[in-house]
């Protein structure tokens, strides 16, 4: 048990593949990359909001450790037991996705309401979903031919509530995500063009829809295009992660030298933190990470 404990160190590794070994230790690397940026990026947020510098880091750690532990199990578990247990676990987390929408359930945070809170643990069932979809999609899309209309509607329409949920909460992103990996699934399980042709059109008009109906995505959209039109306002934060990433030069400012995450750029710690790596690492760290 004590490879649960500490789950980096597993002697049954020896037994894999050489592509497993391989991508287990590109995830130990990317894992301890992301901690290293991690610590420069939200060093300074940590210590204004909680007197703590530490308290992010700290917090990913331990669900670094939890991740890596959730990691071990599934490895050992068999294929066949999780394509078992992939359609039940469609149907609970799409009931999580919907409680999300229901008024004083969902935690409404910058305008959205993707999360569900438990205690200070905020759980967003979105990104839950989508391993099973992967699960569920390959097994629903490559039998395609051995079920039966009904099976078939069924799962489409399953499929299309995930999607309209995520797409309620609203998450046009993660949306846009799963509905091109369900589509990428048909098309490698060879659906006729017929089908995949009206899907990819059915989804584009939910996109435009969506993006016609909320203002907010509208003006995510146009600030993308160009963000100096209103750099105070909309573009202001893409302005400051290019500022970040223009800053870094070639060779970068080097690492903990970052300007713009001292308060000039909002989320330096989550969404914008590739624009402190690019501006303490520079354009060659950048290359070298991508």
């Amino acid at each position: 048990m004590w490879q649960y404990i500490i789950p980096i160190f597993d002697p049954d590794v020896k037994n894999w593949s050489a592509e497993a070994r391989l991508l287990r230790w590109m995830t130990f690397l990317w894992l301890s990359v992301g901690l290293v940026v991690l610590f420069s990026a939200s060093y300074a947020l940590a210590d204004s909001r909680f007197d703590n510098g530490l308290y992010y880091f700290i917090r990913q750690l331990i669900w670094l450790w939890i991740g890596l532990i959730g990691f071990n199990f599934l490895v050992r578990l068999p294929i066949e037991k999780l394509l078992k247990i992939a359609p039940w676990m469609i149907l609970l987390v799409l009931g999580l996705i919907l409680i999300t929408l229901i008024p004083g359930l969902g935690a409404n945070i910058n305008g959205a309401t993707r999360w569900i809170k438990i205690g200070p643990i905020l759980l967003q069932p979105s990104e839950f979903m989508k391993p099973f979809l992967v699960l569920q999609g390959a097994a629903v899309f490559g039998g395609w031919p051995r079920l039966n209309v009904n099976q078939r509607l069924t799962w489409i329409a399953i499929f299309g509530l995930i999607l309209a949920g995520i797409l309620l909460q609203p998450n046009l992103s993660t949306t846009a995500l799963c509905g091109i990996t369900l589509w990428l699934i048909a098309l490698a399980s060879g659906l006729p063009l017929s089908y995949m042709t009206s899907s990819a059109l059915l989804g584009l008009t939910m996109a435009v829809v969506s993006v016609t109906f909320r203002e907010y995505q509208r003006k995510r959209i146009l600030s993308f295009l160009d963000p100096w039109q209103d750099p105070r306002g909309d573009g202001y934060q893409l302005v400051q992660s290019l500022l970040a990433i223009g800053s870094g030069g070639t060779t970068g400012s080097g690492y903990g030298l970052s300007q713009q995450k001292l308060f000039y750029l909002p989320f330096p710690d989550t969404d914008f933190i590739f624009a402190v790596f690019g501006e303490e690492f520079g354009f060659i760290g950048g290359i070298l990470l991508l």
